[in-house]
């Protein structure tokens, strides 16, 4: 054997056996000539690609779609939401009255919510204010289609790499954010703050979709007017307002810095808070603005140098009161909010977040001209009509604290289809929102106003009673005596505290304010009727106790509580109105800017036939006795603007607490009163004429002036007579003393009276 085939190669490898001998004939394969494979490794290599390619393709294409079907979805309704042009309609709820001259709805107040915003137009604004925005939020807005694609990779490449660094590496360090102002606005009106993977594609895409549709100006001005600031103030008006005291148009280069510097991070940036921190952000900006050639060196170095001083908001801080709406505003919201809490299931909070924030637009009922003449007069300036009487009033018994107050009034004018035309709650200026509305909020006795909403004119409805019917003068029964135990009183006094214990006609004792005949006629009613009939269908709220089923308080006025001014002025609303009534009410409707609905409407209120026309006329006319001859009003008489007629009633209390006038025209029934809050007796007696009387008076004069004349409402059924004022009866040639008195044709009962006894013709 040969030992050499036994050995071990250099590599450690076996042996290689010998490849068999071939066959003789069999083809030999040449050494070293293998055939090419090449092109087909190539075209294997291709098809993968190709392959990977397609996937890729359909891949990316599904990516796509559903990219495109998520933000179809995603922004749904941005049309409605993401359009401008409502948002500032919607911003603030608006209050409208009708202009006098043209009939059309035209802003009378615009409402201040929970977040303090008023908006602005880009041209009220100074340049520097939105340019200091520019400057530190978006240095390209005025280039960009509204996503700043370099920022917003810069951004996401420093949240990833600070994300798997834990913050120790950053790559890009900049003052602005990847947001632009398009997509800070978008986030201001969407409220999409959501930490979802998808937020920065809908707002991208919701900002291209912004820019396509508004200009960079309506874009800018939307935002400044919808950016968050300190506490629960927006917009840029509100911060002017809350830290200067400003308009926007008035403020200054710094302060605009000072406002610009907020909106990164309120809290931190809060200059009342953290001055220090809003004054390094305020020079950063200055600078920003002066790189960017927004400001001159001069204007950069003055700004930074501006000491601000801010209005001081803190808790026991001594700002000046002031009020920004009229009474007539203050009564619409309270009375939009009672109905939202009514109607709409909602609590109060939800009713007033609504309101204020809802973008709704409210048409109020308010006459702008007499509102105005109510304010003026009301107004009560040295000389003018309301005495200046200071009065004490001790706040607590036990310690024998006091205080000291004026003498208060208010007025309040309804319309004959029972919209509330004009409302002023206090004498003096008004110095608080939504405070004490005395002519909606405060009841007080209404003494002799009482009588001919309930003894008078049921009286004459229900034919007990005639224009000269006569009743006697005289004490109607005796009653215990308050001030003196054990013994007993006549009751009712008249406020000269005598009687004539004569027989007096209805028409003379309603023009001097006779208690005793009103009493007598309202016995005839009956307690029980006149209760139901104020109550159920003249809507006085506050006739709610047991003890007011009687003569004194649904006569002579000398209720459990009293009743509301505006609540007054619209029962005696039927006697201008032939005999209707309805509901008082400030507003017609309320709409929703966004959605277009009617949320609340007073057109189709109920009118209520409270007496008939023919008892409403004649109670018209015995109401004008009080205004001439020997009626309490006639020293003063009614207005002369526009030579229309007028009437009405004067009322006070036995104790001298309360004074009243309730006046009507044929465009206006009003009620005034004069007093003091905590009641206490006007005991002094030289203020001149009735204050009441007087102010409605001018007021009238005033809203009058160039009206149309118009009459009020007559009645065929009801004829004129003439009577005789001794007796009551049908005048005849015989009588001496006569007078005209208003009678219903063919009625029946005591609706006219027979021929006159005393003087037979």
């Amino acid at each position: 054997m040969n030992e050499s085939n036994n050995r071990p190669n250099r590599a450690g490898r076996p042996p290689q056996k010998r490849r068999p001998a071939q066959p003789e004939g069999t083809p030999q394969k040449q050494p070293g000539r293998k055939k090419k494979k090449s092109g087909s490794v190539w075209q294997s290599v291709l098809k993968v690609i190709a392959g990977i390619l397609c996937v890729c393709v359909i891949f990316g294409s599904v990516v796509a779609v559903m990219l495109s079907m998520y933000v179809v979805r995603a922004t749904a309704n941005d049309d409605q939401l993401l359009n401008l042009d409502n948002i500032k309609m919607s911003y603030s709820t608006i209050i409208y009255a009708n202009d006098p001259a043209t009939g059309a709805p035209v802003e009378y107040a615009r409402l201040v919510g929970t977040e303090h915003r008023v908006w602005v137009d880009l041209g009220d604004m100074p340049a520097y204010l939105p340019n200091a925005f520019i400057a530190i939020e978006d240095k390209t807005f005025w280039d960009h289609n509204g996503v700043n694609l370099k920022r917003t990779v810069a951004a996401t490449m420093n949240i990833v790499l600070s994300k798997l660094t834990g913050g120790a590496i950053r790559l890009f360090d900049t003052e602005q954010g990847a947001s632009t102002i398009d997509q800070q606005l978008i986030k201001n009106i969407t409220g999409d703050n959501e930490h979802d993977a998808m937020r920065k594609v809908r707002e991208i895409f919701r900002a291209i979709a912004l820019e396509n549709k508004y200009s960079k100006e309506i874009i800018l001005e939307a935002y400044l007017n919808t950016v968050a600031f300190v506490g629960n103030t927006g917009g840029v008006a509100g911060c002017a307002s809350n830290l200067f005291n400003k308009e926007v148009k008035d403020l200054t280069l710094a302060e605009s810095a000072c406002i610009a510097a907020i909106t990164n991070n309120p809290t931190k940036y809060n200059p009342r808070t953290n001055p220090e921190n809003n004054k390094k952000r305020q020079e950063l900006i200055l600078a920003n603005m002066l790189d960017q050639k927004m400001i001159s060196q001069e204007e950069h170095d003055a700004a930074v140098a501006e000491q601000l001083t801010f209005v001081d908001r803190t808790a026991g801080a001594s700002d000046e009161v002031r009020s920004q709406n009229s009474y007539f505003t203050d009564q619409v919201i309270e009375e939009v909010i009672a109905d939202l809490v009514e109607q709409k299931g909602m609590t109060r909070n939800e009713a007033s977040t609504y309101l204020y924030n809802g973008g709704l637009r409210i048409y109020a009922t308010v006459d702008t001209t007499l509102q105005s003449a109510m304010e003026q007069v009301m107004l009560n300036e040295p000389g003018n009509l309301f005495p200046d009487r200071e009065h004490t009033y001790v706040v607590n018994k036990e310690t024998g604290e006091t205080a000291t107050e004026n003498v208060q009034g208010c007025m309040v004018t309804v319309g004959y289809d029972g919209s509330l035309l004009g409302i002023v709650g206090g004498l003096g200026p008004k110095t608080t929102d939504r405070g004490l509305n005395r002519a909606s909020q405060a009841y007080r006795q209404t003494g002799s106003t009482m009588k001919p909403i309930g003894a008078y004119c049921l009286g004459i409805d229900y034919n007990y009673i005639n224009y000269s019917y006569p009743l006697m003068d005289g004490m109607f029964k005796q009653i215990p005596d308050d001030k003196n135990p054990g013994q007993m009183r006549d009751w009712p006094r008249n406020y000269s505290s005598t009687y004539s214990d004569q027989e007096m006609t209805v028409s003379r004792a309603l023009a001097k304010s006779i208690n005793t005949v009103a009493v007598r006629a309202g016995f005839l009613v009956g307690e029980p009727t006149m209760f139901d009939f104020m109550s159920n269908t003249l809507g006085i709220s506050t006739l709610v106790s047991p003890n007011d089923v009687d003569l004194g308080p649904l006569v002579l006025g000398s209720m459990t509580h009293g009743v509301y001014p505006m609540e007054m002025a619209n029962a005696y609303s039927m006697f201008g109105n032939g005999g209707e009534i309805t509901p008082v009410h400030s507003y017609t409707t309320v709409e929703e800017v966004q959605s277009g609905d009617i949320v609340l409407d007073n057109t189709t209120l109920t009118t209520t036939r409270a007496i008939s026309k023919d008892s409403a006329m004649i109670m018209n006319k015995l109401l004008s006795e009080v205004m001439r001859g020997e009626g309490t009003a006639a020293a003063i008489g009614g207005p002369k603007a526009g030579g229309m007629e007028s009437v009405g009633k004067t009322g006070t209390t036995s104790d001298d607490k309360d004074h009243w006038f309730i006046g009507l025209t044929p465009y206006y029934c009003t009620a005034t009163w004069m007093g003091y809050d905590h009641s206490d007796e006007l005991a002094w007696k030289n203020y001149g004429k009735h204050p009441p009387t007087l102010a409605w008076k001018q007021v009238m004069e005033l809203a009058q002036e160039g009206k149309e004349f118009k009459a009020f409402p007559t009645s065929d059924n009801v004829e004129a007579l003439t009577y005789c004022k001794d007796s009551g009866g049908l005048a005849t040639g015989a009588c001496p003393n006569t007078a005209t008195g208003y009678y219903k044709k063919d009625a029946g009962g005591s609706s006219k009276p027979g021929p006159c006894t005393l003087h037979p013709g």
